[in-house]
């Protein structure tokens, strides 16, 4: 029976012995597993953390950019804006000494036409306070207006318009309302 007994202690020594063994084993597996899972994780964020470096580089490198180019152009627009403003203030000079020409020649213009009408109405009234009215039907006399400006009495004869009138003749709409009223006071 002794020998039972060893024979026991032993398969029950053999038994711990190999208990032990194998839980060391499985956990030695899985304690290098975790260290290579770690080793790869680890790899894995210093690449993802390299191509964020690179890309970072590249952002700020195309925002340096930006801005040199944002400069330049913004430097150039300052020029054009400069340069357009000194055409402008010399083109307002030219402006000036145009209306000031223009009113120069309107208030000549206007003063000619206004002479040339008073004329016009004193060799009228030269005429007919020369011709003493007779009760007969008189001709026209051959210095009448409608005898100076025949195209223009039979424009409005025809009913049309001053500003027609004007532009078929060439003469101004003034002028040709005051022959209108001059030849009207002829008539009378």
């Amino acid at each position: 029976m002794n020998d039972a007994w060893l024979y026991v202690m032993l398969l029950g020594a053999a038994a711990v012995v190999y208990a032990f063994l194998i839980p060391k084993e499985k956990s030695a597996n899985q304690a290098s597993r975790s260290d290579r899972v770690v080793r790869e994780v680890e790899q894995t964020l210093e690449q993802y953390m390299v191509e964020m470096e690179k890309e970072n580089d590249d952002l700020v490198n195309l925002v340096v950019q930006i801005k040199q180019e944002t400069g330049a152009k913004q430097l150039a627009l300052q020029e054009q804006l400069g340069d357009m403003r000194s055409r402008l203030a010399e083109m307002e000079r030219t402006a000036g000494k145009h209306e000031a020409r223009i009113e120069q020649l309107s208030t000549v213009d206007t003063r000619s036409t206004q002479e040339t009408a008073v004329q016009l109405r004193n060799e009228l009234l030269e005429n007919t306070v020369t011709v003493t009215p007779s009760p007969e039907p008189q001709s026209e006399p051959e210095d009448s207006v409608r005898h100076r400006y025949p195209q223009l009495f039979e424009l409005h004869d025809q009913g049309k318009s001053v500003d027609a009138i004007a532009k078929a003749i060439g003469l101004q709409r003034g002028e040709i309302q005051l022959i209108l009223r001059l030849a009207k006071r002829e008539e009378a």
